[in-house]
């Protein structure tokens, strides 16, 4: 199969959920129910508040260390 984008319709027929594979509403434009779009956007920003949290940290660590480091 090529790595070409297929359209959902083309390739099931009729509209499913890519995940879970439930069938979608006529009204629906994503390829996602609404259930698996929540759990991916929850995924994200879960995963967007531990970047930021280490980014924070690292961020408070750089200048005491240049503070406290021995200059020549």
């Amino acid at each position: 199969m090529s790595r070409k984008k297929i359209n959902n319709k083309e390739a099931v027929g009729k509209r499913v959920c890519k995940k879970c594979r439930e069938p979608l509403r006529s009204t629906n434009s994503y390829n996602y129910c609404d259930n698996c779009r929540r759990e991916r956007a929850k995924a994200r920003r879960k995963t967007m508040e531990l970047c930021l949290g280490v980014s924070a940290v690292v961020l408070s660590i750089v200048p005491g260390v240049k503070h406290f480091v021995n200059k020549k």
